[in-house]
C-alpha cells in the first residue's frame, strides 16, 4: 500500500466517526451538555477502534494515529474523556512494551500533566508539538531498549510522526472551524426563536390595540344616565373584550393561531364588523357605501377571527393616504363567497403589494407590519385566499375568498 492510500485511510478512520458527531450536534434539537459529552465519548471510541481495525500497523512499534481522538479530548477540555482515553492508549502500548508499562504511565500523566499548568492559556498547536516531540523520544526509547531499533524502523517512526503531526493539525483545525460553524449555527437558530417571539409579541399588540380603541370610542361616547346608550353600547364594547381575551389565549400559547369553525353567515359577520367600525369611519369622516347583499351564505368558520380579519382591513383602508370613501360588497358562487373592500385612496406599487403579506413590512411610520400577514394566515386556515389589487393613484381593492359551507 503506498503512502497516499495510507493516508487517506487514516483520515478516513479519524474524519468519518467525528463528521457524524458534528453532524448529530448540529442537526439536534435537544442537546443537553451531558448528551454532547456522551455522543464524543463515543465518537471518541468508535475513532479509536477504526484506526486499530483500519491502520497500518508495524511489527516493532505501535500505531501513533492513535493518539489523534486522545488530541480531540484535549482540544474539547473534557477531564473524563482525556482519562478514558488515555488509559485506552496506555493498554494498548503496554501490549507492545509490557516491561516499560511504568514509563508509558509516566509519560502519559506528563501529557495531562502540561495540559494542567497550560490550562487556562491552552494553544492546542503548541500541545500537538511538544506531544509529538515527547511521543518522538519515547517511542524511539521504546524500541531502542527491545532491542528492534534499526534504519528501517526510525524511518518508519519518523514518517508516522511526520503523518501524526500533519493530521492532528489537519483535524483540529477542522474540528474548530466546524464547531465555529455550528456555533453560528445554533445562533441563528436563537435568532430565530426570538423573532418568532418578537412576532408574536408585535402581533399581539398590533391586534390588541382595535378592540381596545373600539372599546374606548364607545366609552367616550357613553352616557350613564342613557338607556339607550346602554342596551346599544355595551354588548358591542362586552363582544371587543372577549375577542381581546382571545387574542391573549393565543399569545399565551405561544403557537399556531387556533381556528375554531362553526357554521356562520359570512354576510351577519360583515354586518357586525360594520356596526363595530361605524365610529371608525365617522372620526376619519370616510364615507362608507355598503353593498352587502341580505342573502344569507353560510361559512364553516371562526367568527371571532373573521370579525379580527375584517376590522383589520377595514382600519387599514382607513388608516391609507387619501381615502375619501370605501366600499363593501359580496359575490357568491356555488362552492365560493368573494368579499370586496374597495378604497379610493392613493394606492400601492407593484413592490408594495408583493410584500404586503411579509411580516414586519409596513409602509405606516408607526405600523408593525404584521396585520396583513395576521389576517392572511387565518383567511389561509380557512382553506381561502387574501389577495390586493391596487393602481397609483385611484384605488386599492382587497379580496377575499372563503369556501362556502355546503348543504347535504
Amino acid at each position: 500500500m503506498n503512502i497516499i492510500n495510507i493516508v487517506l485511510l487514516d483520515l478516513t478512520n479519524i474524519l468519518l466517526p467525528l463528521a457524524i458527531y458534528l453532524l448529530y450536534t448540529a442537526y439536534s434539537n435537544t442537546f443537553s451538555k451531558k448528551e454532547n459529552n456522551l455522543v464524543f465519548m463515543f465518537m471518541v471510541f468508535t475513532m479509536i477502534y477504526m484506526i486499530l481495525k483500519n491502520g497500518t500497523h508495524s511489527k516493532d512499534f505501535p500505531l501513533i494515529l492513535i493518539n489523534i481522538p486522545l488530541i480531540l479530548t484535549y482540544l474539547k477540555k473534557s477531564n473524563m474523556a482525556i482519562i478514558t482515553t488515555s488509559f485506552t492508549i496506555i493498554c494498548y502500548y503496554i501490549s507492545y512494551f509490557e516491561e516499560y508499562k511504568f514509563l508509558i504511565i509516566l509519560e502519559y500523566l506528563l501529557y495531562y500533566l502540561i495540559y494542567m499548568i497550560n490550562y487556562k492559556n491552552f494553544n492546542i498547536n503548541k500541545f500537538i508539538i511538544i506531544f509529538t516531540n515527547i511521543k518522538a523520544v519515547m517511542l524511539n526509547l521504546y524500541v531502542f531498549f527491545k532491542n528492534n531499533l534499526n534504519y528501517q524502523t526510525e524511518n518508519e517512526i519518523i514518517i508516522s510522526i511526520v503523518l501524526f503531526i500533519v493530521l492532528s493539525m489537519f483535524i483540529t483545525l477542522f474540528n474548530r472551524k466546524t464547531e465555529d460553524m455550528l456555533k453560528l449555527h445554533l445562533k441563528y437558530k436563537e435568532i430565530q426563536k426570538d423573532k418568532q417571539i418578537k412576532t408574536s409579541l408585535f402581533q399581539i399588540t398590533h391586534e390588541i390595540k382595535n378592540p381596545i380603541a373600539v372599546c374606548k370610542g364607545y366609552l367616550d361616547m357613553f352616557d350613564p344616565n342613557n338607556p339607550e346608550h346602554a342596551q346599544k353600547y355595551i354588548p358591542i364594547i362586552k363582544e371587543e373584550i372577549n375577542r381581546t381575551l382571545l387574542l391573549l389565549e393565543d399569545f399565551l400559547a405561544m403557537n399556531k393561531i387556533k381556528i375554531q369553525k362553526d357554521i356562520v353567515d359570512i354576510n351577519l359577520i360583515l354586518e357586525d364588523v360594520l356596526e363595530s367600525t361605524k365610529l371608525l369611519f365617522d372620526s376619519n369622516k370616510i364615507k362608507l357605501i355598503n353593498n352587502i347583499s341580505d342573502d344569507e351564505i353560510y361559512i364553516n368558520g371562526d367568527y371571532n377571527r373573521l370579525i379580527q380579519v375584517f376590522v383589520n382591513l377595514l382600519k387599514n383602508s382607513c388608516e391609507a393616504k387619501g381615502v375619501s370613501q370605501i366600499k363593501i360588497w359580496t359575490e357568491n358562487s356555488k362552492d365560493k363567497v368573494k368579499i370586496f373592500i374597495k378604497d379610493n385612496g392613493e394606492g400601492m406599487d407593484k413592490n408594495t403589494i408583493n410584500k404586503i403579506k411579509e411580516p414586519f413590512y409596513t409602509t405606516k411610520v408607526k405600523g408593525t407590519g404584521l396585520g396583513v400577514s395576521l389576517s392572511s394566515e387565518i383567511i389561509t386556515a380557512h382553506g381561502g385566499s387574501l389577495n390586493y389589487k391596487s393602481k397609483i393613484k385611484e384605488y386599492t381593492l382587497v379580496t377575499v375568498i372563503l369556501p362556502i359551507k355546503k348543504a347535504y
